[in-house]
C-alpha cells in the first residue's frame, strides 16, 4: 500500500529536470524522443525512474534503457487521468477480473481502461513505427507477460514494479 501511495504522489508532483531531458535526448532517437514527450508527465517521470533503477543496477544495454523510458508510451493516446489511474490500481488490486470487463469494447468511458490493458501492444507498434530495434519492440510488447525467460525483460519488469 505504501508503494502505491508513493506512486500517487510522484504522479501528481513529479517533474522532469533539465538534466533528465538530456538523458532522454542521449538515450533515444529523435523519433523515439518525440514519443516520450507525448506521454503524460507522470509516465515520463515513471520511465525516467525505471531507467535510473536499471542504471543503478549496472545495466548499460541501450535497447533495455530505451525500453525503460518508453515502456508505457502506449498509454499516451488514451487520455488516462489520475482518476482513471487510481481506479485501475484499485480495481486491479481488489477484483482483477473486473478491469477486463470494464474495458469491454474500449468505447466511450471504457476507452481508458481498454488502453491501459492494451498499452504494451500499442506502445510496441508505435516504437516499431519510429524505427526502434526488435529488442526494444519486444521488451515493450512483453513488459507485462508472466514468467518471462529473457534476462533483459526480467530486469525491466523488476525495475517497473519497483517504481
Amino acid at each position: 500500500m505504501r508503494h502505491r501511495i508513493r506512486q500517487f504522489f510522484r504522479a501528481m508532483l513529479g517533474r522532469v529536470s533539465v538534466g533528465e531531458r538530456t538523458i532522454v535526448d542521449d538515450a533515444l532517437s529523435p523519433a523515439q524522443a518525440a514519443l516520450f514527450w507525448r506521454m503524460a508527465r507522470c509516465d515520463q517521470r515513471h520511465g525516467l525512474d525505471v531507467y535510473r533503477t536499471l542504471r543503478a543496477a549496472g545495466h548499460q544495454d541501450v535497447g533495455l534503457l530505451a525500453a525503460a523510458l518508453l515502456h508505457d508510451v502506449g498509454k499516451s493516446g488514451a487520455q488516462l487521468t489520475i482518476l482513471h489511474r487510481v481506479a485501475i490500481v484499485l480495481i486491479d488490486g481488489l477484483a482483477p477480473g473486473w478491469l477486463a470487463r470494464w474495458a469491454g469494447g474500449g468505447k466511450g468511458w471504457k476507452a481508458p481502461f481498454a488502453a491501459h490493458l492494451q498499452h504494451a501492444q500499442i506502445g510496441a507498434a508505435w516504437v516499431q513505427a519510429a524505427g526502434s530495434s526488435t529488442e526494444i519492440v519486444m521488451l515493450i510488447r512483453q513488459h507485462h507477460v508472466s514468467a518471462p525467460q529473457d534476462k533483459q525483460l526480467i530486469a525491466l519488469q523488476q525495475a517497473d514494479k519497483g517504481n
